[in-house]
């Protein structure tokens, strides 16, 4: 497995980091640890550092960027895996994602602010562009107060103690069941696994031929159908978990799916959501699905969207 951490001397880049130790990876994963110095293209791929070349100020920069990769290289190091350094140059979000996208990376882990980004932003827009892009499984990392307090604590490493998985059954929500179960997570984890379904009122909204008043029954057994479905694969995940040692929660939920997500999510208060990037209904030309986008900008946790391999 291959890991890239994207970082930028913040203070996400420092629980970013947390969270890759906290994963627990096999001690053969490869973490790549990149940092980018921003360096705006100008017409025709000029930029300052083609026309200034190598030069004693580039060098120190340089030296500046490695530097800033120390503290996380030897996080990971102490952690048993192996971490490779790499400075670039350029546009961030674009040098993340051609690293990304061309060195077979399975999961890019990345705070979802950065250094230059406004306060009252939730998601950064690096981090914004790369999870739309990426062709990997993205973690956007966020300062929840569990992991946080972990961090001040000099000598206590991160643990995950609670994911909230979201799940329709499809092949991008199964990839990420798959990874929490190939993950050897703290033995007392708990794994809400919600399912969360369109009320039959949405679905008639969405099917105006149908009328309301004469079709009920058709309505009510679509929502019985959708019920027992829902039941069967809550049971399937938590069955898979339970398997594990992990203590499991389920719930079916209905309404709209993202809103339904979050609110779960700030009644449980996990560590981590994790969800596909697309659901059953989503077509595989678009970028991310719109129930994962939405999940990943209002959570207050860090949210893990996970892509199937095609």
């Amino acid at each position: 497995m291959k890991v890239l951490l994207a970082v930028d001397g913040s203070a996400y880049s420092d629980i970013a980091t947390e969270m890759v130790r906290a994963l627990r990876l096999p001690s053969q994963t490869e973490v790549t640890v990149i940092t980018v110095v921003p360096e705006h293209t100008f017409l025709g791929g000029i930029t300052l550092g083609k026309l200034r070349g190598t030069s004693p100020k580039k060098e120190a920069q340089q030296q500046k960027q490695l530097e800033l990769l120390q503290h996380p290289i030897q996080a990971l190091s102490a952690s048993k895996l192996k971490a490779d350094s790499l400075v670039r140059w350029g546009n961030p979000a674009e040098e993340i994602l051609k690293v990304a996208n061309e060195s077979g990376i399975s999961l890019v882990v990345i705070g979802a602010k950065g250094l230059t980004d406004a306060p009252v932003f939730r998601l950064g827009s690096v981090a914004l562009t790369v999870m739309k892009h990426a062709k990997a499984s993205v973690l956007l990392v966020r300062q929840t107060t569990r992991i946080t307090r972990q961090v001040s604590w000099a000598k206590k490493k991160a643990a995950i103690k609670r994911v909230l998985l979201a799940t329709d059954g499809s092949k991008h929500s199964d990839m990420v069941t798959r990874f929490f179960l190939d993950m050897p997570l703290q033995r007392h984890c708990e794994v809400i696994v919600v399912t969360a379904l369109q009320s039959h009122l949405a679905a008639w909204v969405k099917m105006p031929t149908l009328d309301f008043q004469t079709n009920q029954e058709l309505l009510a057994r679509l929502q019985a159908a959708e019920e027992s479905e829902a039941r069967k694969i809550t049971v399937k995940n938590e069955k898979q978990f339970q398997a594990k040692g992990y203590k499991t929660v389920s719930l079916v939920l209905r309404g709209g799916v993202a809103e339904s997500i979050l609110a779960s999510a700030k009644e449980y208060k996990p560590d981590i959501i994790a969800l596909g990037s697309r659901g059953l209904s989503g077509i595989e030309s678009l970028l991310l699905g719109s129930v994962a986008e939405r999940v990943a900008r209002y959570a207050d946790c860090s949210v893990l969207i996970g892509r199937a391999s095609k």
